[in-house]
Order: C-alpha cells, then sequence, then structure tokens
C-alpha cells in the first residue's frame, strides 16, 4: 500500500503538500494539485487507508493537551486550531480524540490533567511538555507503558518521545539577538523582558533567552545586556517595571520578549510616546498583528501554530495505523513578520482557519 510519503517521491514534492491535497486544504497551486491528485487516484489511496483500518476494525484513542485557550488572541488558539482540523480528518479512520487542557502556570493542573489522561490509556499523545521535570517523569511512565508521545512547541532531551514539532528554540532566540543588534546602535543597553512565571516551566522561553544571549557573547559590541524579570505580564506590573528600568538605565534602546506578550510592551512605549525603543518578540496572534501593522512592533516571530497541532496529530495517526516511524524533529520554519511584510503573511488566515 502507498504511503503520504510514497506519493510525495513519485510526484516529487513534499508530504506536507500531499497531505493538503488529500483535505483539500489551500496552499497548492492547481498544477501540483493536480499531479498529486492523478497519482492519489491511480493508488486508490484514502481507500486503501479506509480498507486497512477497517479488516482490523480496531479503535484509536489519542489524548492532547496543551494550555486552556483563552480567546482567539492567545498562541494555544493556533494549536487547538489545528488539533480540531486533524481531529475531524482522521476519526473516519476509527480514530478518537480526547482534548485536555492545563492552566499554563499551575503545576497542579498539570499534573492533574496527565493523570486523566493516564487513566484514559491512550495509544498514543500529542502534548506540550510543560514543567520539565514533571514531564520527563510523565515520559517515563508513558515508555513503560508503551504509549508513544510527540512533543509540540517545547522539545525536552529525552529520546523516548515519538518526535518533536516546532522551532529550533536557541537558533530562533539567536536570531532574535541578531537583529536587535542590527537595529541599535553600539554600547546602548538592551532589555529582556520575561515573566517569573515561566522560570521551570516553559523550557523553549528559557532556550530563547539563551540563544539572545548567547549572540551578544559571541558577536560583543559593547551592548550592556540586562534582564528584567516580572511576577506576571500584567499592566500595571509591566508599568512599573519598565519605567523604573528607563528611569535608572537611559541607554535602553532595545527590548527582547521571548514570548506572545510583547504587544503589552509595544502598547507601554507607544504610551509613553517612547517610539525610539525597538522592539523584538514572537508570535502572530491579533493583538500582536495591530502593534506590528503600527510598527510599534518592530520584528515577531512567527511559529505556525496551527501547523504544530496538525501535523502533531496527523503524524502520530500515521504512526499507529500505517507504522510510520517519522523523523526524530521536525523543526519549523523561523518565520520573520514585520511592517512591511505583515499583509502578505498568511497568518491571520491561520489564526481564523474554519474548522
Amino acid at each position: 500500500m502507498k504511503t503520504i510519503k510514497d506519493i510525495a517521491e513519485e510526484a516529487k514534492v513534499s508530504t506536507g503538500t500531499v497531505d493538503r491535497v488529500i483535505h483539500k486544504r489551500p496552499g497548492v497551486s492547481p498544477k501540483t494539485r493536480e499531479k498529486v491528485q492523478k497519482l492519489l487516484d491511480k493508488y486508490d489511496f484514502e481507500r486503501n487507508i479506509l480498507a486497512s483500518t477497517l479488516a482490523f476494525k480496531k479503535k484509536y484513542r489519542i489524548a492532547t493537551l496543551i494550555p486552556s485557550v483563552v480567546s482567539k488572541n492567545h498562541f494555544w488558539h493556533g494549536p487547538h486550531l489545528g488539533m480540531k482540523s486533524a481531529a475531524k480528518e482522521i476519526q473516519k479512520y476509527g480514530v478518537e480524540t480526547h482534548k485536555f487542557f492545563f492552566d499554563q502556570y499551575d503545576l497542579k493542573s498539570y499534573e492533574e490533567a496527565l493523570d486523566k489522561i493516564l487513566d484514559l490509556k491512550p495509544n498514543g499523545i500529542v502534548f506540550a511538555p510543560f514543567f520539565y521535570n514533571t514531564s520527563l517523569a510523565f515520559v517515563e511512565k508513558l515508555k513503560e507503558k508503551e504509549i508513544p508521545c510527540v512533543f509540540i512547541n517545547i522539545d525536552l532531551d529525552t529520546s523516548d518521545k515519538l518526535t518533536y514539532i516546532g522551532q529550533n528554540a536557541l537558533q530562533s532566540g539567536y536570531l532574535c539577538g541578531k537583529m536587535m543588534n542590527l537595529i541599535t546602535k553600539p554600547k546602548e543597553s538592551v532589555a529582556i523582558l520575561t515573566s517569573q512565571k515561566n522560570v521551570g516551566r516553559h523550557l523553549a522561553i528559557e532556550t530563547r533567552i539563551k540563544g539572545f544571549l548567547d549572540y551578544f557573547s559571541d558577536h560583543s559590541d559593547g551592548k550592556k545586556i540586562q534582564k528584567i524579570i516580572i511576577d506576571d505580564f500584567d499592566t500595571e506590573m509591566i508599568e512599573k517595571a519598565l519605567s523604573r528600568e528607563l528611569e535608572n538605565d537611559k541607554q535602553i534602546s532595545g527590548i527582547f520578549v521571548p514570548s506572545s506578550a510583547i504587544f503589552m510592551i509595544a502598547k507601554f512605549l507607544e504610551s509613553r510616546g517612547l517610539n525610539t525603543i525597538r522592539t523584538i518578540g514572537y508570535d502572530t496572534h491579533l493583538d500582536n498583528l495591530d502593534y506590528i501593522r503600527k510598527g510599534s512592533i518592530d520584528f515577531a516571530i512567527d511559529q505556525n501554530p496551527f501547523e504544530q497541532g496538525y501535523m502533531g496529530l496527523k503524524i502520530l495517526t500515521e504512526y499507529l495505523l500505517l507504522n510510520k516511524t517519522p523523523k526524530p524533529k521536525y523543526n519549523s520554519a523561523i518565520n520573520i513578520v514585520t511592517k512591511e511584510n505583515v499583509d502578505y503573511f498568511d497568518v491571520a488566515n491561520t489564526i481564523e482557519y474554519a474548522v
């Protein structure tokens, strides 16, 4: 039976392109779509998968776990939509998707969600591994029970995962350091603003900071790099912390936020008329998009959150149904979004993807 990889190789396209054609998703040229569809028809691709799964009459349960989605302006709305879309596509193959959520700042909430997943006894799990030590212990339990797991957005240093889908956080942070160096002058100060709540919880954010610092360690031009750590990304806390730091160091010319909260810093700077301070952050949710368009955010790194959730579920399904072993990791592109390209960048359509 032909796999997606076989079809892709014969058509000389990526597996992602074949997947888009199968599920009639956008992003494929008419000519390529026609070529791929002819091969799918030739090998009766979808009917073969259905026949294979129905022949064994086996039902599969996949658990998904991400932070609670509080609004469409929240980063995790993107992976949620991706998983929701993939779940609709795979249910016809006898795959049930069970969604779990947790408070990303509350270890107890995370542990309770992990316990519920173990009680479900799923055939596999797709999740964002917050809380480093707790996640590693959970992966050990999954290994004992022979339950494969896929990481999205946050990678952990363990060989017991099936695969990881997301950015290389170290390189991403390094790139942000390079951009900040280019848009600020030598011997000026640059601040890294982060939340105490992410320390020990969100490995990707900590790794981005390391990459950012690594760049300036490798390319020293006399800049002073300082960390500003606040309890939470609350408007009052941000105003208090930044007002104090900007008063103490009038040479601060750039602020790096290794998370999706960069719009809150842009809002503060805009309200104070501090338009010369450059800003770099992450994610293209709707709040950030507004400030990117206005130029209040100089650069934002888009992580393609929809694809992280979507491909995580699809890759695990292919592994369970077709015994198709994925690559150890799938590093998504480190896309730079700025005022000049934001309206040509398909971020809005990703966020509002109809599922």
